[in-house]
């Protein structure tokens, strides 16, 4: 992607956005936890800020911090990588032609300020999609008529659903 390159060191959420990663994601309880390690949180987030088009900005409230090791980062970059382009392409195609949105997309990021801007916009997705999940997993409480006999299934389905997978695609 262009002459700067994503995706090669640490990333850390702070204040607000490092409970709730907290919350959704503890360090090997596999039976509690919503997401088997944090790398997978920031890949899902990423893509559920984006989907839902909610972007928040870092939050320097004092509750420490939950980081993402570079290894883990440059371990998941072609994914990452692939994020991002769907993101760039998506996001310019509502001002440019789908075959020049395209391009841009695969290119990537040719300037500082293009790298510092793409940058910005995959990790405020990323909180936003931090918010929404939290807001959607660990806060939202299953509906009293819920067929799912406890919170964390009904939120998950929940989740499924506003993404538009009904469970008949889930069965087939």
């Amino acid at each position: 992607m262009g002459n700067y390159e994503f995706f090669k060191k640490e990333f850390e959420f702070h204040g607000k956005h490092a409970r709730m990663a907290g919350e959704l994601w503890v360090k090997g309880d596999y039976e509690h936890t919503c997401f088997r390690r944090l790398i997978d949180l920031y890949m899902v987030a990423a893509v559920v800020g984006f989907r839902v088009d909610r972007k928040a900005k870092e939050d320097f409230s004092p509750f420490g911090t939950k980081s993402i090791l570079a290894e883990q980062i440059i371990n998941a970059k072609e994914e990452l990588d692939f994020i991002m382009q769907m993101m760039i392409m998506l996001d310019a195609k509502e001002s440019m032609p789908a075959e020049e949105a395209v391009k841009k997309a695969f290119r990537g990021a040719e300037t500082e300020e293009e790298f510092q801007a793409y940058q910005s916009m995959f990790h405020d997705y990323v909180r936003g999609g931090v918010e929404e999940l939290y807001e959607r997993l660990i806060i939202q409480k299953a509906e009293p008529d819920s067929e799912f006999y406890d919170n964390k299934t009904a939120n998950l389905m929940s989740v499924l659903e506003r993404f538009g997978y009904g469970l008949q695609d889930m069965e087939e």
